[in-house]
């Protein structure tokens, strides 16, 4: 199957690099000269040519930035007829893309920074006019990024400001134990490697163990122990009001560029 990656960003690499590892036969789409060279360097497939990349592709990823979407499906539109396109572009919505696209099979998705080392959690909405085919064909492809999950696009604003903004937010926590490690003593590859490491295990005891938050939780602290006594001073600090505050405040502007993108189409 050939599939055709429009944007060689951080994002498009991902996707192209992990596709072609699956044994994809992978062509990026890129204007920009240095950037070429370098995904030339990693062995990509490389053109500055959007059409040219449409044409030859069965599946079209568009990793572009959402005010470039308009003008990349204007290009592509008469190539991509009848053809899967997946878009992985931010507050771009599906009633958007079909109007762009209206002879394009479209599939709106929001991942994020971890289908890099193919972990990402990938929500995903398509048009109603897909087949079940249609759709599994996707599905396929996606779960090489990582774990696809179909979902109403009514709550795409809310997975953008959770799930795409997660990594962010969780590297501010990583860097914080990292710091916290650093204050008791421990050098700073070991304390980021403590912290990494432990939310790849809460992650799985969560997803693979069955476990709630407040299980595992309730799981570490004992009577007059050592969590118990770090639970205590993070109780001082509204830790869970500032996380929902930012989750709200990104939802909103998801919502807002959403609706700026809408209104210039």
């Amino acid at each position: 199957m050939n599939i055709a990656v429009i944007g060689g960003g951080v994002i498009g690499e991902a996707v192209a690099r992990n596709l072609a590892k699956a044994g994809y036969n992978i062509i990026v789409t890129e204007k920009r000269s240095e950037r070429i060279r370098e995904l030339e360097r990693i062995g990509l497939r490389v053109t500055s040519n959007n059409r040219l990349a449409a044409r030859q592709a069965d599946i079209i990823f568009i990793c572009v930035k959402p005010k470039d979407v308009k003008g990349v499906l204007e290009e592509i539109r008469e190539d991509a007829e009848n053809k899967i396109i997946i878009s992985v572009a931010a507050a771009v919505s599906l009633s958007f893309l079909r109007k762009l696209a209206p002879k394009s099979k479209i599939i709106r998705t929001m991942p994020n920074l971890a289908l890099i080392v193919s972990e990402s959690f990938i929500a995903y909405s398509p048009s109603p006019d897909l087949s079940q085919e249609d759709v599994e064909v996707a599905v396929k492809i996606l779960s090489v990024l990582g774990k696809p999950y179909m979902i109403d696009e009514s709550h795409m604003d809310a997975i953008t400001a959770l799930s795409g903004c997660a990594p962010a937010y969780l590297a501010l926590i990583a860097e914080a134990l990292t710091y916290a490690g650093l204050y008791a003593g421990l050098d700073r590859e070991l304390s980021l490697k403590i912290a990494a490491q432990a939310m790849i295990g809460t992650g799985k005891l969560i997803l693979e163990g069955g476990k709630t938050p407040s299980q595992i939780r309730d799981m570490v602290v004992t009577p007059g122990g050592v969590t118990i006594s770090g639970l205590l001073e993070l109780e001082g600090f509204p830790i869970r009001h500032a996380f929902i505050k930012a989750v709200k405040a990104a939802t909103e502007k998801s919502i807002e560029i959403s609706s700026q993108i809408s209104s210039e189409g």
